[in-house]
């Protein structure tokens, strides 16, 4: 959440109540917390895609990107 909350000069303000979707791409054969549910991907038309920061550690890696569209780019 740092990284996104620093990388406020790439994203934009967001001035009304908005929802995430957090998806998380794993292997086939990766255990995941029996809370997740599985899910078709989320594709955004012509989003706008800022990457952030990946890490890894010796048992997993991580890469981050942060999707986005702005409704009002449609109405312009």
């Amino acid at each position: 959440m740092r990284q996104i909350a620093s990388s406020i000069t790439y994203l934009p303000c967001l001035d009304e109540p908005c929802v995430f979707d957090v998806l998380a791409y794993t292997d086939k054969d990766c255990d995941v917390p029996l809370t997740w549910i599985e899910s078709d991907p989320k594709l955004i038309a012509n989003p706008q895609m800022v990457k952030l920061h990946s890490f890894d550690t010796k048992i997993h890696k991580v890469d981050t990107l942060v999707s986005y569209k702005n409704d009002e780019w449609d109405e312009a």
